[in-house]
C-alpha cells in the first residue's frame, strides 16, 4: 500500500501522527461505551440489592450525589463514545459537559474515600456486593479523569466554564438541604444536616467541597489547554 492510500476519515498511511491520535480517539471512545455499560450494571446491581433487602426508596436513593452523577456519567460517556467513534472532534458543548463530569467524578471519589468510607449508610442499607461501590467511587472516577487527560479532538475551554460547572452541585446542595428541612428530615450525607452539624459546619463542608470542584475544573481546563499544544506538536488535534 502506498503512502497516498487513504485510510478512514481521510488519514493517510504515511501520516503517522494523525493516524496515531485517531486510533487513540477510537480506542478511548470504545472505553467510554464500555465504562458507561459497567456503571449502568453497577447501578442496576445496587438497586436490585436494595429491593431484595426491602429498603429501596427512590426518593432517597436518587438524591445521593453519587447516584445522580453516575446517571450523568452513563449518558455523558455513551455520547462521548459515539462522538469519538464516529467523529474526529467533539462538539464544543460536549467538552463543557465533559469538564463537569471530570470535576464531579473526582469530587465523588475524593469525598467518599476521605469522609464517607467506612461509615454506615444513613438509610440502613448493607451492601451485599462491593462491585457497585468500587465502580462508582474508584474505577469510574479514574476512567473519567484519565479519558479527559488522553482524549484528542476536544475543544479547549475558557474560564467561564468554572461557574457553569458549579451550578449543578450548588443547586443540588440547596435542594438536598431544603428537602431535609421541610420534608421527612432525611439528608443524603451527614455534612448537609444542620441539626446534626450546625450551620457553621455545613457551610464549611459545602464551601470546601465547592472550592474543590472549582479547583478540579480549573485543572481540567489547564490540562485541556496543555494537551492542545501537545497534540498539535504531534500532528493531531486536542
Amino acid at each position: 500500500m502506498s503512502k497516498s492510500t487513504a485510510l478512514n476519515d481521510g488519514v493517510r498511511a504515511g501520516d503517522f501522527p494523525a493516524s496515531w491520535t485517531l486510533l487513540l480517539r477510537r480506542t478511548l471512545g470504545l472505553a467510554n461505551v464500555v465504562g458507561a455499560f459497567v456503571i449502568a450494571v453497577a447501578l442496576t446491581v445496587n438497586i436490585t440489592d436494595r429491593m431484595v433487602q426491602g429498603i429501596f426508596d427512590p426518593s432517597h436513593y436518587f438524591q445521593y450525589f453519587t447516584i445522580q452523577t453516575s446517571i450523568i456519567n452513563i449518558v455523558a460517556l455513551t455520547m462521548g463514545g459515539m462522538f469519538a467513534l464516529l467523529r474526529r472532534t467533539d462538539p464544543r458543548w460536549y467538552a463543557v459537559v465533559r469538564a463537569g463530569t471530570v470535576a464531579y467524578a473526582v469530587v465523588v471519589g475524593v469525598v467518599y474515600n476521605v469522609l464517607l468510607a467506612g461509615l454506615s449508610i444513613n438509610d440502613g442499607y448493607i451492601s451485599t456486593f462491593e462491585f457497585p461501590n468500587l465502580v462508582q467511587h474508584v474505577w469510574g472516577p479514574i476512567l473519567i479523569a484519565a479519558e479527559w487527560v488522553l482524549m484528542p479532538g476536544r475543544a479547549q475551554l475558557g474560564w467561564r466554564v468554572l461557574w457553569m460547572v458549579a451550578v449543578y452541585p450548588l443547586t443540588w446542595v440547596v435542594a438536598s438541604i431544603s428537602r431535609g428541612l421541610v420534608g421527612d428530615g432525611w439528608f443524603p450525607y451527614f455534612f448537609l444536616n444542620p441539626g446534626e452539624m450546625g450551620w457553621d459546619w455545613v457551610g464549611i463542608y459545602v464551601g470546601g467541597i465547592a472550592a474543590f470542584i472549582i479547583v478540579v475544573t480549573a485543572v481540567a481546563i489547564l490540562i485541556g489547554r496543555l494537551h492542545g499544544r501537545v497534540f498539535a506538536d504531534v500532528g493531531g488535534e486536542r
